[in-house]
């Protein structure tokens, strides 16, 4: 981790125009974010040897040299202790397993949003594992995951199940959220139940990170 008030990345990918415009995303963290960029395998293992440590690796596992899983186990071999997000064009969850069980803190997939991809930086930057809601159910079918499902999920919502899970993606327990709508605990209750239905989800948790992979103003 970082030693500096700074926030740190690295970014290694050999997409140039993706890595630049993924840079400029980032950049909307914060006037202290230091991005640094790699092509390739050896290139990212050059800035092992730097004074300077980073906060968070972002991974693709098939620029050249890395040969997939074993180019990121050489990767976090030479940046001990350093969180390092997987970044991949194929969101399958047979992917995002191997990236998880590599010892991968996230799995971002390339389809994201900015917005989406800004709160799954900062999600991971605060220490938390990012991987998204769906991806097992899209092995089991054996396809990518669908990044339209939580947009249509959304706008299902009628207006007070918008104002219900506004508040749960800004960490209202149920009961401040009724205080704050004016309604009755158990009434909130059964909007986040319909609320779940429509998204496909089971559980707040699920509720709130699918809000915030889909980038999208609730």
């Amino acid at each position: 981790m970082s030693t500096s008030s700074a926030i740190r990345l690295l970014i290694a990918d050999d997409h140039v125009l993706l890595t630049d415009m993924l840079e400029a995303h980032l950049k909307k963290l914060g006037p202290e974010v230091q991005i640094e960029k790699a092509i390739n395998l050896a290139e990212t293992l050059t800035f092992a040897n730097g004074e300077a440590s980073f906060d968070l690796v972002i991974l693709d596992l098939r620029m050249p040299g890395m040969n997939g899983l074993a180019g990121m186990k050489a990767v976090r071999k030479h940046f001990p202790g350093i969180p390092i997000a997987v970044m991949s064009g194929e969101a399958t969850a047979e992917n995002a397993k191997n990236a998880y069980d590599a010892g991968a803190i996230g799995f971002i997939p390339k389809t994201i949003g900015g917005r989406a991809m800004l709160n799954a930086v900062q999600l991971m930057l605060s220490g938390e594992r990012y991987f998204p809601v769906g991806l097992s159910d899209a092995a089991a079918a054996g396809r990518p995951v669908a990044a339209g499902a939580a947009l249509q999920g959304i706008a299902a919502l009628t207006a007070r199940e918008r104002d219900v899970l506004r508040l749960l993606v800004s960490g209202s327990p149920n009961g401040e959220i009724g205080r704050k709508l004016g309604i009755e605990t158990v009434t909130v209750a059964l909007h986040l139940r319909n609320i779940y239905r429509k998204l496909g989800v089971e559980s707040r948790t699920q509720a709130v990170k699918l809000c915030m992979e889909s980038g999208q103003d609730i």
